[in-house]
């Protein structure tokens, strides 16, 4: 999966992101993606009730090795 998105950051300026890969874990659904005018720099986001968030150090350890160990729906 890679498609662009637009997505809108806290000050209201909007980014174009690639989205690589979206998937479930513990009920919570994730998104991964790449902004495009800076290939470095990747997200891993949480969906909420109020948008999107990115996860702190901690939850993307926790999740990064849940995909590699192909724990993710």
């Amino acid at each position: 999966m890679s498609e662009e998105v637009t997505l809108i950051d806290d000050a209201g300026v909007e980014r174009r992101f690639t989205l690589h890969d979206a998937f479930d874990l513990d009920g919570v659904t994730f998104y991964l993606v790449e902004d495009t005018s800076d290939p470095d720099r990747v997200l891993l986001l949480r969906e909420t009730e109020g948008g999107l968030e990115t996860v702190d150090a901690d939850e993307f350890k926790r999740v990064m090795e849940a995909l590699e160990e192909d724990r993710v729906e």
